[in-house]
């Protein structure tokens, strides 16, 4: 996103009112889209909401943003805050249930790459495990996942040995302890996690299943879906989507060789018969068809 749109974007945040006579009051959007709890940076997934809301604001208005969110929160928690009105809008992998209790956005932030997985571990685990070359021999190796991600029973239903994790915090002290063998997460995310733990990464291959990961409304809010929709068209339409993926999530596709891997393809009974998956300008090339 340019440093303009970032600009305009911090003014939003400060305002309440226009305090301009006759003039509409700026649209809420309480969300938790930022590094953490304790940083008012935006993270990748609130820029592409402040991008959305810039793209739609000709035709809805002013926005203002409110950061709703707390040190810990897991996926349950942020969705059920959702569920209850506490919350706006919110990031998440796609799901048929989730789809049941709030509304979605069906334009993936990660165009499909979420659903490349990538395995780390210990170096010599990993070292070990980088010759794999058949689906028979990755469903022997204990992959662990949080119990309320889609990924734990995508990966389980895929006929892999998957370990029931709490939480993202606590697996790596277990897998450090060997009480399984790799943590599989998005090739979009994987690269720093493993660094800041002191952990490798598969090189040669990779997991990988269609999924989606949007940005979903509460129930309560459909005037911000369909805001957030035409936002998303008009990104698409002027390329300026691609632009902010391209510089914050290109570099990290690179240095993990997207191109170069073997993918593993597991089927996906949770991703909802209206994912666009037809729409080939909503995915990645690397994976665009090729799922199962």
């Amino acid at each position: 996103m340019s440093a303009r749109l970032l600009a305009q974007a911090a003014v939003c945040w400060s305002l309440v009112t226009l305090g301009v006579s006759g003039q509409a009051a700026p649209l809420l959007v309480r969300h938790n889209l930022y590094e953490s709890a304790d940083s008012d940076t935006l993270n990748y997934k609130g820029e592409v909401l402040v991008l959305l809301l810039e793209k739609s604001k000709a035709k809805y208005g002013p926005y203002v943003l409110q950061k709703n969110m707390q040190q810990g929160w897991s996926q349950s928690r942020a969705y059920s805050r959702l569920e209850h009105d506490e919350l706006d809008v919110m990031a998440t992998m796609t799901s048929v249930e989730r789809e049941r209790a709030a509304i979605p956005v069906r334009y993936c932030l990660y165009k499909g790459l979420l659903g490349v997985r990538i395995g780390m571990g210990p170096a010599q685990t990993v070292q070990e495990l980088e010759s794999i070359q058949t689906q028979e021999q990755l469903s022997r190796v204990s992959v662990g996942a949080v119990f309320d991600w889609p990924d734990y029973l995508i990966m389980r239903d895929g006929g892999l040995n998957v370990v029931r994790l709490g939480d993202l915090p606590s697996s790596f002290k277990r897998l450090q302890q060997a009480s399984f063998q790799l943590l599989p997460l998005g090739i979009v995310e994987v690269g720093p996690i493993a660094r800041r733990n002191q952990l490798a990464t598969i090189s040669s291959w990779a997991i990988a299943y269609p999924t989606a990961y949007y940005l979903f409304v509460s129930k309560s809010r459909p005037e911000l879906a369909e805001r957030l929709s035409y936002g998303f068209e008009q990104a698409i339409k002027d390329k300026s989507f691609d632009q902010l993926f391209q510089r914050r999530i290109g570099p990290e596709l690179n240095a993990m060789g997207l191109e170069r891997r073997h993918f593993f393809f597991l089927k996906n009974a949770k991703l909802p018969p209206e994912t666009p998956l037809q729409r080939k300008e909503l995915w990645h090339p690397a994976i665009y068809g090729k799922w199962p």
